[in-house]
């Protein structure tokens, strides 16, 4: 059955209907199997349901892919912020060289005086100093109890890093 039959129905069975729907002569719609436009009016109903349904489908992959693209595109965006990130981080720790500043102290009354001394001077506002053993004792190596790492009373040396805070 045809659009206009069904209005001049719907107009019978439920009163005067909204004005657009006596203006449907005037609106077409592209046929994609007759390759021209058809009036909506002309077209039989399952034709209009299946050429309304198929142009919401269209239309949805459409702004799927618009989606999709917009994701893409922020993707790229913050793998190039992370990159720069990286690279700028690589940079720095390049530029900065060892992370200690100081290495091979001997781990003596000399030795500890000189960090002392650094200690007394260093600009505590702006920078941060730690102290860490280096090279296990003579008599400790082979015995198991620098396993894990030793502190400075089981090292032979010490090394100072000063951090920017």
């Amino acid at each position: 059955m045809k659009v206009k039959q069904l209005v001049k129905i719907a107009e019978i069975v439920d009163g005067k209907l909204p004005a657009d729907m006596y203006e449907l002569d005037e609106v077409e719609h592209y046929s994609l199997h007759r390759n021209e436009p058809v009036r909506i009016t002309d077209m039989d109903l399952v034709y209009l349901v299946r050429a309304f349904r198929h142009q919401e489908r269209m239309l949805k992959r459409q702004l799927d892919a618009d989606t999709i693209s917009k994701l893409v595109r922020e993707r790229d965006m913050w793998k190039e912020k992370a990159m720069n990130m990286v690279e700028k981080d690589t940079y720095e720790k390049a530029k900065k060289g060892c992370n200690y500043v100081f290495s091979e102290i001997p781990n003596d009354t000399d030795g500890q005086e000189f960090v002392n001394t650094m200690k007394k001077y260093l600009n505590k506002d702006s920078y941060k100093m730690r102290v860490r053993g280096q090279h296990v004792k003579e008599e400790l190596k082979g015995t198991g109890v620098t396993y894990w790492g030793q502190g400075l009373n089981e090292s032979s040396h010490m090394r100072v890093y000063v951090d920017v805070k």
